[in-house]
């Protein structure tokens, strides 16, 4: 019988492994977190074997943690899992060993093993991604795989010559373009050293520490959980990156908080939702996606985290506003000051948390790669964690971290190898510039319009997917287009990504809302047009950054706070519009709600030359009967 002091029943959302199964979990998730935490401080490893054990380490923690289907067994693998383990083993361990061998002598003349390998290889990965995520990701891993073989059949700029089935399975599996390629490449070298820095952290008390430090903040203020709940995301965001982890984690805690005070159900969860995927946009760390897009746009994460501080610092400003509106409105108060800590307190308690990102951000501005970055973040937090008795790390605390940093890995690590075979579809056949250019030629090459387009298409991609997965797919189908209309690269790539973010909230499918929802016993599908009414802004971030570019710190200091600061009153112009409610009056009248809706139009779609200023002049119309009688804005009852 396992030690449960060491190896505790592995709990999945579908399977619970005890005993030798929970002890085979364990030292594979722990190794996994151990070779890259290796790789991450001393990086002397060949690029076929830090890509190949990425999904093959993936993968088998996938086939042991999830069943193949509902029937299956709930508390151990089964036989086909073991087919399946066996099948992952050998073909990825045959790409690692031949791969040299490959590139030197077997180029556009590959073997009869390495097409079995190959296909063996596409089904194991697909089948992770399905176990994992769903059907959609594999859904559209075939048919970008199959429309490389039926290319002369697709319609107008799409169709080419098409290919054979040597052809596809060599250029997917055998060349590092595809399966194993830059998609794999970034979240075995970057983001996976950062989910073990993030599991370092919650495992020494850094999770409740932030939580506890938004809580003394904001506790007393009206609608005290939502803003707990708010700050606490922005926090954690930091850490994990993952909005759906971000969910999980704090929304334990201040959905049912926010409940208890007054909210209703689904505007808990909507809030926590819309806050845990802010939580992706927030440096210093982001959610995973961003190194992804550093990577193609051939920019240094650190610049790409520096251009997101605006509009992350905006972004979480709107939703604070729309929850103190609504708990105006519906008069909710804040917590009761006997469950509100002493900031002093909580600091004094946990201030060197904040270390481990001061060392990240220090590398980083200092020029290192962000992978050496969450190596010594989370060499720190192991010694910082030694400075109190209840968060020493011990060989037992350091074991358990480092086998969640394994286990918290399968939910994103498992659609990479399919992302990498939807983006081998693409590249071979062409398909990203013909799907742009489709995309201009559909919208007359009015930019505007293009948005609009790249919008609705990351919500449809993104329904039942990550924001990742989104936003890879994106980034190849979509971005190219605003590059053709004179967007800068960077700036193409950040409006993907945002509108990648934004499939998170957005119904019918909405991951980060559908969590929340289970949490608050509340209906996944009001809660996620909730979301969406308080994350209203993501809708019009995409817009802002082609229009409004001094918001990713491009322009003159002059320009760039000018650009703050009409945003900023833009957004408490859209939020009060919205709630039908202003800070310091409480319910308004309809004229002054369309006032108020009219100067945030104005203000935050500046197509036409001076508009802003009609904004500014709709602004003083709508809030002049209440100037004369300002309060401060931080009631706290």
């Amino acid at each position: 019988m396992a030690d449960e002091r060491w190896f505790k029943p592995i709990e999945g959302r579908k399977r619970t492994l005890s005993g030798f199964y929970a002890v085979l979990y364990a030292v594979i998730a722990a190794f996994f977190s151990l070779w890259y935490l290796y790789t991450s401080g001393f990086g002397l490893v060949s690029t076929e074997t830090n890509r190949g054990f990425y999904l093959l380490f993936t993968s088998l923690l996938v086939f042991l943690g999830l069943p193949a289907r509902k029937g299956a067994p709930k508390d151990r693998p089964s036989i086909i899992d073991g087919v399946f383990i066996v099948m992952a083993l050998a073909a990825i361990g045959y790409w690692m060993d031949q791969y040299v061998d490959y590139a030197i002598n077997r180029v556009s003349d590959p073997s009869i093993w390495d097409l079995i390998m190959g296909g063996i290889a596409i089904v194991v990965i697909l089948e992770t991604s399905r176990r994992a995520l769903g059907p959609v990701i594999p859904i559209i891993g075939i048919l970008f795989l199959a429309q490389l073989y039926y290319g002369p059949y697709l319609p107008g700029k799409l169709s080419h010559s098409g290919m054979t089935v040597e052809r596809i399975i060599e250029f997917t599996f055998s060349t590092q373009e595809a399966m194993f390629g830059v998609v794999t490449a970034t979240f075995a070298t970057f983001v996976f050293p950062f989910m073990i820095f993030g599991a370092f952290l919650e495992r020494s008390g850094a999770g409740a520490f932030f939580m506890d430090l938004a809580t003394s903040l904001t506790g007393r203020w009206r609608g005290g959980p939502a803003k707990i709940a708010t700050l606490s995301s922005a926090l954690f965001g930091s850490i994990s990156g993952s909005s759906v982890a971000n969910v999980v984690a704090s929304g334990a805690f201040t959905i049912p908080m926010m409940k208890r005070i007054g909210f209703k159900p689904h505007h808990a969860g909507a809030i926590e939702a819309i806050a845990s995927t802010g939580g992706q946009m927030m440096p210093p760390i982001m959610g995973a996606s961003v190194f992804i897009l550093a990577t193609l746009t051939q920019r240094d994460y650190l610049s790409i985290a520096l251009m997101n501080i605006i509009p992350a610092v905006l972004f979480f400003t709107f939703i604070m506003l729309m929850v103190d509106l609504e708990a105006m409105r519906t008069g909710i108060k804040g917590l009761p000051p006997e469950e509100i800590p002493r900031t002093r307190d909580v600091l004094r308690r946990g201030w060197y948390f904040f270390i481990p990102l001061v060392i990240v951000i220090g590398l980083l501005f200092m020029g290192f790669s962000p992978d050496l970055g969450a190596f010594w973040g989370t060499v720190s937090v192991l010694v910082l964690s030694w400075l109190r008795k209840d968060t020493r790390m011990g060989p037992r605390r350091f074991f358990h971290a480092i086998v969640a940093g394994g286990h918290n890995n399968t939910s994103a690590g498992a659609a990479i190898g399919s992302l990498g075979i939807i983006i081998g579809g693409i590249v071979l056949s062409g398909l990203g510039l013909k799907f742009s250019a489709v995309l201009v030629e559909f919208s007359g090459g009015n930019l505007f319009l293009t948005v609009v387009l790249v919008t609705i298409i990351s919500i449809v991609i993104g329904m039942g997917s990550s924001t990742t997965g989104s936003y890879i797919i994106l980034s190849v189908v979509a971005a190219p287009a605003l590059v053709q209309l004179g967007v800068p690269e960077v700036t193409a790539h950040l409006v993907v990504f945002y509108a990648a973010c934004l499939s998170n909230i957005t119904p019918p499918v909405c991951v980060s809302a559908f969590a929340a929802a289970a949490i608050a016993r509340a209906d996944p599908m009001r809660t996620g047009f909730a979301a969406l009414k308080f994350g209203a802004t993501l809708v019009l971030i995409p817009f802002s950054f082609v229009y409004v570019p001094e918001l990713l710190l491009q322009g003159s200091p002059v320009a760039i706070a000018v650009a703050a600061f009409q945003y900023l009153l833009g957004y408490g112009a859209l939020a009060m519009g919205i709630q039908q409610t202003e800070f310091f009056k409480g319910r308004i009248s309809q004229w002054r709600r369309v006032a108020f809706l009219g100067a945030a139009l104005c203000l935050l779609f500046p197509l036409l030359p001076g508009i802003e200023v009609g904004g500014f002049a709709l602004l003083l119309v709508a809030w002049g009967p209440t100037l004369k009688e300002l309060r401060p804005f931080r009631a706290r009852t």
